[in-house]
């Protein structure tokens, strides 16, 4: 028997609670810390994902009356990576693949750069752009700290709106709500013309990941990260970003390592996360998920058959 099987069976087995509502609830419970925002297993309802899953050697529980599978062990990429990367040629799947993971970072570090330049360090901005960000915030009258989280409050009480109304009145709420909401801040002198711009960006980006799990995450770690560097500016930023690594790194799903293949490096396991490769370089499972084979078929070359029109 799979080991992951065994170790799904066992955590399930120790759950004693009245009634499972939905099998995102599972996760919670057979998690390996609780006290961390990122996911540590990937929920999903797309059967191509969980059978995916399945033949890389994950495991997948599924819970009585609920649509949504949990997939496990799981890591980092795992929630960057879309089954639709591998319906495309591999040049358009590895770059929509590297549009998500730069849409996180930016959708991370965007409002907390502003904050460290425009508070901190005013040398890097070039000469042509000084001049119009100081125009821009001329009249406003917060440290750039309470502009920001004004605007980053208020994009997450219109997401949360939305979220509780009906689809239709949800969509036109956020998006006739940012737009008077955006402009009456900045015709109010609250907040400056470039700061609505970043927001809008950074909150457009965080939806990037395919799974909204993730993109949860990154909602809530903007917020820690935008104080550390109104304290200290760039080098808060950094040390934000420090205790991230080391908190990911210590991160673990079924015992297996958040961040492999990053840390502990595995050279191979590089093969298909930041791009996906042609699927004759991937024809080989991940080692980490120990599964019972590591081949997944063996690349051969195609070879055209000769044609009538090959003799013209």
């Amino acid at each position: 028997m799979n080991r992951w099987v065994q170790t799904a069976e066992q955590r399930l087995k120790q759950i004693d609670v009245d009634v499972v509502f939905d099998s995102s609830l599972l996760d919670q419970f057979i998690s390996d810390n609780s006290s961390t925002p990122f996911p540590l297993f990937l929920t999903t309802e797309r059967r191509d994902r969980v059978v995916y899953a399945l033949i890389s050697g994950q495991v997948a529980i599924v819970s009585d009356g609920s649509p949504y599978f949990v997939t496990g062990p799981s890591t980092l990429f795992d929630f960057f990576i879309s089954p639709e990367d591998y319906y495309l040629p591999w040049i358009l799947g590895s770059f929509f693949r590297m549009i998500r993971i730069f849409g996180v970072i930016f959708s991370l570090l965007a409002t907390s750069m502003y904050i460290a330049v425009t508070t901190f360090h005013y040398e890097v901005i070039p000469r042509d752009l000084l001049e119009p960000l100081i125009a821009s915030r001329r009249n406003v009258p917060f440290p750039p700290l309470v502009e920001v989280l004004f605007l980053e409050i208020t994009i997450e009480f219109l997401r949360e709106a939305g979220a509780r109304l009906p689809t239709k009145i949800g969509q036109t709420l956020g998006i006739v709500g940012g737009i008077i909401i955006g402009t009456a801040t900045v015709h109010a002198g609250l907040t400056s013309h470039i700061l609505v711009i970043i927001v809008a960006f950074s909150a457009l980006a965080s939806f990037a990941t395919p799974i909204y799990k993730m993109s949860n995450a990154i909602r809530f770690l903007r917020f820690p990260m935008i104080v550390m560097t109104a304290i200290w500016g760039g080098v808060g930023m950094f040390i934000a970003i420090g205790f991230l690594l080391v908190h990911m790194i210590r991160l673990t799903s079924f015992g297996t390592p958040y961040t492999v293949p990053i840390y502990p490096f595995r050279a191979r396991g590089f093969g298909d996360s930041f791009i996906r490769p042609s699927f004759q370089f991937i024809n080989t499972r991940f080692r980490h998920l120990r599964p019972l084979s590591i081949i997944r078929f063996i690349p051969e070359p195609v070879r055209r058959k000769k044609t009538d029109f090959d003799d013209e």
